[in-house]
């Protein structure tokens, strides 16, 4: 029986996109430029394995490509709405 092994987080996100296939880079870069163009000045960042923009020091979104799907995952911190609640989410 094979048994599955961990590897290491991507070192950046050109590295990330860089390990799938063609089709699933195209969408990846397309993620990248949208969250480039609306949030110039977020820093990128691998966190959770997952290509990250930060913004002011915080997440701001996260997206990751699955065998049979692409996340989008925007972070708390940068969605005005959750900060209304206590203790976040």
């Amino acid at each position: 029986m094979a048994t599955k092994t961990m590897t290491a987080p991507a070192a950046n996100i050109d590295a990330y996109i860089a390990g799938f296939p063609a089709p699933v880079q195209k969408v990846l870069k397309q993620i990248r430029a949208t969250v480039r163009a609306a949030a110039p000045d977020a820093e990128e960042a691998i966190k959770y394995a997952m290509p990250t923009f930060m913004l002011n020091g915080k997440q701001l979104v996260l997206f990751a490509a699955f065998k049979k799907h692409i996340g989008f995952f925007p972070a708390p911190t940068g969605e005005k709405a959750f900060e209304k609640r206590p203790g976040g989410l």
